[in-house]
């Protein structure tokens, strides 16, 4: 009985050393550990989609002309009643990717000749969140990431396009038909009246 016992004790043993060292491969070569895959870039600050603070260099509550500054004279706009909406298309092409500012003038207030960034709307795939969601992904995936309710809803190229968004951390999504994300817009955190505007 002791004799099995001192077996059992030696067998442990060995297995417990043999499963600290490391792998090998046929030739008895100590086999590199695997790096770790889960390790994920970080977005450049150009290219980050922050909820409820900016879009790339486009902050929130910046002023418009910074914008002008940033990415030239925009290709589209429209003003009224101290509300400005400005948008770019890539290569100045209407069917291309677009980047749409909303902004407003604080009327009456100090600083009324500054119109300050309200909205920012993104459709390239380009601009990512921290998570890598970005225009082209589906429901499914953003759902991973943010508390979504649906919102609006408006017509485009023959289909409807539906909001939804995360008012407390102040993002929208615009999605298509079939469930893909078309549109991306950053608006300020926890402020239904600043959640989503048509911006197309």
């Amino acid at each position: 009985m002791k004799r099995y016992t001192y077996l059992t004790i030696l067998f442990a043993m060995l297995l417990a050393v043999a499963c600290k060292q490391k792998s090998s491969d046929a030739a008895g070569n100590n086999a590199p550990d695997l790096p770790d895959t889960t390790e994920v870039k970080a977005i450049p600050a150009e290219q980050l989609i922050s909820p409820g603070e900016s879009i790339g260099h486009i902050k929130l509550e910046g002023s418009a002309d910074s914008v002008v500054q940033l990415l030239g004279r925009p290709d589209t706009g429209d003003a009224a009643m101290g509300s400005q909406l400005a948008t770019w298309y890539a290569d100045h092409d209407s069917t291309g990717y677009q980047t749409s500012i909303f902004s407003r003038r604080h009327m009456g207030g100090k600083d009324e000749p500054v119109s300050r960034i309200k909205k920012i709307l993104v459709t390239s795939p380009w601009f990512k969140t921290a998570e890598y969601i970005s225009t082209g992904n589906n429901m499914k995936d953003i759902g991973k990431y943010y508390t979504l309710k649906e919102g609006n809803s408006y017509k485009a190229k023959g289909q409807t396009i539906k909001t939804y968004s995360d008012i407390a951390k102040g993002i929208s999504f615009e999605i298509e038909e079939d469930g893909k994300c078309v549109g991306i817009l950053v608006h300020k955190s926890n402020s239904a009246a600043d959640t989503y505007l048509n911006m197309h």
